[in-house]
């Protein structure tokens, strides 16, 4: 079941979305040192899209799956926020990959 998560509709768009948000990260970690810079617009586009998938797919009905989504959300977030590291690490789209294989 977990397999077809990965393969099915809402993981391919969401693994292509994440992809993507990691890739325009990574570009724009390599244009930082002749002065481009996002500003955080790539994490706050990852929180809303991302997160507000995870908090849509959770529905609310188990407090523990909740909680464990939000402890991947809270990690992946913070790799974002640091400097140098969210540029370099992918963190968008482990989270997406362990969300659906979990």
């Amino acid at each position: 079941m977990a397999e077809s998560n990965l393969t099915g509709p809402e993981g391919i768009l969401l693994l292509c979305v994440a992809g993507l948000l990691d890739a325009i990260g990574f570009v724009l970690f390599l244009l930082f040192w002749i002065g481009v810079d996002d500003y955080g617009i790539l994490d706050i586009i990852g929180v809303v899209i991302i997160g507000g998938w995870m908090f849509v797919r959770s529905g609310g009905s188990n407090k523990n799956i909740m909680k464990k989504g939000l402890k991947r959300f809270a990690v992946a977030f913070g790799i974002e926020l640091v400097p140098f590291l969210g540029g370099i690490c992918p963190s968008w789209t482990i989270l997406v990959w362990k969300e659906l294989k979990g």
